[in-house]
């Protein structure tokens, strides 16, 4: 892996946003942990202890990054490595709205929507990292939408939502949020290496779910 100075340094508005968006997906994700493993049923159970200790991973580690910014930023990754994260992030959006094995059509117009403004501010955001361009007004609004409770589906990750919030749940599009997070703080310099890792386990979780969802019925059932 080549290493280059990053273009631009981080801006406060960056910072503050993914330390923010790391905070709401941490949490995010502890919750739907415990939903998960309280509602979910299948026939090899271990493996939905497997599923529920490896999101409590991602929470716990998720929640632990906003440390990484204590610290100055280093080098931003080049060559392969920095073309993988400007492609992860709008990957990881196409790729989610896949879970429900629905398409980008998904099951609702707020989903739809949703969807594709994701995808759309994915790309927007990626091309300014190439660009070497300031990206903090896009994380915005993508830790908005990406946390927006809208999912209605009845699948065990969402009880514990759908009970608090009226029957909306914001999980739909939290692991591809975090993607984003991870692969902007590699490309800015935050804690590069272990950064892009981190967002390569999500994009592979999404793939997982995107296959094993609407074909198996797992690791959840009640979206398709």
């Amino acid at each position: 892996m080549t290493t280059t100075v990053a273009q631009t340094e981080l801006k406060p508005l960056e910072v503050r946003t993914l330390i923010i968006g790391f905070i709401l997906v941490g949490i995010a994700v502890a919750v739907t942990t415990v939903s998960y493993l309280l509602n979910m049923t299948f026939v090899y159970q271990w493996l939905v202890w497997i599923i529920g200790i490896a999101f409590a991973g991602v929470a716990l580690i998720t929640l632990e990054w906003t440390r990484a910014f204590r610290s100055p930023a280093g080098e931003a990754p080049g060559g392969w490595l920095r073309s993988a994260l400007l492609v992860s992030i709008p990957l990881a959006y196409v790729l989610g709205s896949q879970v429900c094995g629905l398409g980008l059509a998904s099951c609702g117009t707020a989903c739809t929507v949703i969807n594709l403004s994701l995808i759309g501010l994915g790309t927007a955001t990626s091309y300014r990292l190439y660009r070497g361009q300031s990206v903090g007004w896009f994380l915005i609004p993508m830790v908005i939408l990406g946390l927006l409770p809208h999912c209605v589906c009845e699948a065990p990750i969402n009880t514990l939502w759908h009970s608090a919030l009226g029957g909306f749940s914001p999980t739909c599009n939290m692991v591809p949020l975090g993607v984003t997070l991870f692969s902007v703080a590699a490309l800015k310099g935050v804690r590069t290496k272990a950064s892009a890792a981190l967002s390569g386990v999500l994009t592979g979780m999404i793939v997982f779910m995107a296959v094993g969802n609407p074909l198996f019925s797992f690791p959840w059932s009640g979206c398709v």
